[in-house]
């Protein structure tokens, strides 16, 4: 796993910490360094988990674009993780495109 130039994972809580090991796995089998390209750094909406150290955003330029490979990686890994874990291809823009993960408890019900 790697770090983009920048990012500070410095104060993430543990929770996030798991999930990039997780994804760091589904990546590897798809033969793909893990990249995190973004945890507070960078603008997110308002009230985004990024700011509060529970969500990180990852590189897919080296998973393959064509067909859904980077909407079943993100599958992967949010079924790996279970219900607490919010991961999808955020892919419609291209420049920006990235997996996000992300930490929220979600209450019994």
């Amino acid at each position: 796993m790697r770090l983009k130039p920048g990012v500070d994972v410095l104060g993430c809580k543990p929770e996030l910490l798991a999930c990039l090991q997780v994804a760091e796995a589904v990546y590897a089998r798809h033969g793909v360094e893990l990249v995190v390209t973004s945890v507070t750094e960078g603008q997110h909406r308002r009230g985004s988990m990024h700011y509060r150290e529970l969500a990180a955003d990852l590189r897919v330029h080296g998973l393959p674009a064509e067909g859904s490979v980077r909407d079943e990686v993100a599958r992967e890994i949010g079924k790996a993780l279970g219900v607490d874990y919010d991961v999808l291809y955020e892919g419609h823009e291209r420049p920006r495109a990235h997996v996000h993960l992300g930490y929220q408890r979600k209450e019994a019900g």
